[in-house]
């Protein structure tokens, strides 16, 4: 009686890999079960998957990848439950007896071995392949990054090669967005490392960012990646700034005071932070912080362009505002600045 177990593995493989390997492995067949699970037979399996997709001429764009990664290489994951099956064994079996269909796919092993943290088999892949990390003007390195951005994906790009600049001059990668989200992350370390590759960060707008969601660390990077550079941005600078964005982190604000000198600034600081008052719940809390620097109670007093800063929130004074505002007036007053002017309603108030 003929049984498949007659036949010499070569002539099963192409059998079971040209059919559906799923329904033979749920036969539980000893035999069978562990030639599926032999690299041989996953190599014969992927050619064969790969050569049904026409992956060697498949990869026009960075759908492509994934659509590849679906077709070619999920069928088997889906026997084998993980994709641990992607070993250094079957990438160097794959590469040597395969290499078309090896160099074909060599960007989908990349993709789907380094989202599952494992940097050795992928640099082996690099290592046997033709492959280009840099291909689509840097599209599948931003892709990597944005759904793995840790320091190792970083470090491990740097070591297969890339050219950091390079792909940044694309445009397409490590783009505004991209370090947007790292900034709103506080991901420092992140910033710190492209910068240590040469790129040059747009720091004033990613700062209008880090200001409102990041943490003092990553500020105090920014300001020094823009030293040295024309029109870098100085910490007078970015007191205004934080004093006119309501979205100003405490923390933050209090951080970047600190790092100023007594002078006018200060004085346009505090009349920021006040006439900002109805926009900023911790505007009060930063004018504290302000004022409690040494010298402070001399500068933030200062007259601006000839008005006393009590005479310009009045100014601004409307019925809705005015209950923001008045915590600062008697700061102000108390302080000794002139009530000359002030109406009697905010007199009233201030008392």
């Amino acid at each position: 009686m003929f049984t498949l177990n007659r036949l010499p593995s070569p002539a099963l493989v192409r059998v079971i890999a040209y059919s559906d390997p799923a329904t033979w492995w749920a036969l539980g067949d000893s035999y069978i079960c562990a030639l599926i699970n032999s690299t041989s037979f996953r190599c014969g399996w992927v050619s064969h998957l790969a050569k049904g997709f026409h992956a060697p001429a498949a990869i026009t764009c960075i759908e492509d990848i994934d659509t590849q990664r679906r077709k070619v290489l999920d069928p088997v994951t889906s026997i084998f439950g993980s994709e641990a099956w992607i070993s250094g064994n079957f990438v160097r079996a794959l590469s040597a007896n395969y290499p078309v269909t090896f160099n074909a796919i060599a960007l989908g092993l990349v993709k789907t071995l380094l989202l599952n943290g494992d940097r050795n088999t992928a640099a082996l892949v690099i290592q046997r392949s033709h492959a280009r990390l840099d291909i689509f003007d840097g599209r599948f390195v931003r892709d990597l990054v944005v759904q793995r951005p840790e320091m190792w994906m970083l470090q491990w790009l740097a070591v297969s090669g890339l050219d950091f600049e390079e792909l940044y001059s694309r445009g397409h990668c490590f783009d505004m967005s991209q370090l947007t989200d790292w900034v709103m992350a506080s991901r420092v370390e992140l910033l710190r490392f492209l910068a240590g590759r040469g790129l040059r960060l747009p720091v004033r707008s990613l700062m209008e960012y880090a200001l409102g969601h990041s943490q003092p660390d990553l500020v105090e990077f920014l300001i020094g990646h823009d030293s040295g550079y024309a029109h870098e941005l100085s910490w007078n600078d970015l007191l205004l700034m934080a004093c006119t964005e309501a979205s100003t982190r405490l923390d933050v604000f209090v951080y970047v005071a600190s790092k100023t000198e007594p002078s006018i600034v200060w004085a346009f600081a505090a009349a920021c932070l006040a006439s900002h008052a109805m926009a900023d719940d911790c505007a009060y809390k930063k004018f504290m912080a302000l004022r409690s620097l040494p010298n402070a109670a001399e500068w933030i007093v200062k007259p601006i362009r000839g008005q006393t800063p009590i005479e310009r929130l009045c100014e601004r004074l409307t019925y809705e505002n005015i209950a923001h505002i008045s915590p600062f007036i008697r700061d102000y007053i108390a302080l000794g600045v002139s009530t000359a002017n002030m109406p009697s309603i905010v007199s009233a108030l201030c008392q």
